[in-house]
């Protein structure tokens, strides 16, 4: 039970219902009101939002309708539909009660790997702390900086290496970036100019359009990060003798044919996957989710990852946003909502 001195303050008398991100539909998204979250238990706490990030690529899968069925086998029993649900992973809000025995007090900043929406009950360990001086909309980068760290670990990129990254998304971006702290040359290929120049200046030594990509077979690592299957091929023409090709994108339900011939058996390739929700067993004795975090929070203290947030939209604008991301998927980068006019469909 929150005490009262940890209560927090209730919602202001008269307030509009919360409001809630749901996917209804391939192509359909609403904005609904919801049920107020309940009282906090003991190591539970209630945020209201503060920003929250879009995802795009596991969201636009879901949006399109091209995800997995069950979409998140980690939630979903055995034959549950995918729609409606809730989902979202960049959630940033700010303590308004706790209960007994939580860590974060009432006004402390927190990131959960919650939904879209206004208000959330989390519970024990699901609010991570984050420092005040991260502001809100940058945090949002939160999750995808672990799916990052996590990328350049499973890759095994190192002091000089030759890095070819595939896709100038958020996740490539960040790849960009943390393979260029870990001393790497950095080669971005990407069709969105906005996109190219975002990894200029986070460090890539170069940055073309993929009609102008010529493999030479001797990068030491390839990171596949366009969300297309068939980029496969594309990365393995780019790996040097004995290389890494390590997959971040999520396909979903889609699949391509891959060449396993020649160039990938002659070579001595390696094809990894990266995946967030575990520490690469190489570093597990060492590092813990709560370790990876902390770094996550130092990353985000650099002021430069602001270029890829693009300006925060508001929450009630969410069909219209979702409609523009599937149709230009590469005119945005880090794409943000605020919270702070209030209509919603009951």
């Amino acid at each position: 039970m929150a005490t009262p001195t940890d209560a927090g303050a209730p919602p202001e008398a008269g307030a509009p219902p919360a409001r809630e991100l749901w996917f209804v539909g391939p192509g359909l998204v609403e904005v609904r009101h919801g049920a107020p979250p309940r009282e906090p238990g003991a190591g539970e706490v209630v945020a209201r939002a503060l920003a929250s990030g879009v995802s795009q690529g596991t969201e636009l899968l879901l949006y399109r309708g091209e995800g997995p069925t069950p979409f998140d086998p980690s939630l979903d029993a055995e034959g549950a539909p995918t729609y409606p649900r809730r989902y979202g992973y960049a959630w940033v809000g700010e303590v308004v009660a706790r209960g007994e025995g939580a860590a974060p007090a009432p006004g402390d900043r927190v990131f959960a790997l919650a939904p879209h929406g206004d208000l959330h009950l989390l519970g024990p360990g699901a609010a991570r702390m984050l420092p005040r001086a991260i502001p809100g909309g940058r945090a949002v980068l939160a999750a995808n900086l672990e799916t990052a760290i996590t990328c350049v670990w499973d890759a095994g990129i190192g002091l000089g290496d030759a890095v070819v990254v595939l896709g100038g998304g958020v996740v490539g971006l960040l790849v960009v970036a943390l393979a260029r702290r870990a001393g790497a040359v950095v080669r971005l290929v990407e069709p969105s100019e906005r996109r190219r120049q975002a990894g200029l200046a986070l460090g890539a030594a170069t940055a073309i359009r993929p009609e102008d990509d010529r493999p030479r077979g001797d990068a030491d690592v390839v990171i596949a990060a366009t969300g297309d299957p068939s980029e496969i091929d594309r990365a393995i023409e780019h790996a040097g003798r004995e290389a890494t090709v390590t997959v971040a994108s999520f396909y979903g339900a889609r699949t391509s044919p891959v060449a396993l011939g020649s160039a990938f058996h002659r070579r001595r390739l390696r094809l990894r996957a990266s995946q967030v929700s575990t520490i690469p067993p190489e570093r597990a004795p060492r590092w813990d989710h709560a370790r990876r975090f902390a770094l996550v929070c130092a990353l985000l203290e650099d002021a430069a990852l602001d270029a890829l947030l693009d300006a925060p939209v508001p929450l009630d604008d969410a069909p219209s946003v979702y409609a523009a991301l599937a149709a230009e998927p590469g005119a945005r980068l880090q794409t943000v909502f605020q919270y702070g006019s209030r209509s919603a469909t009951p």
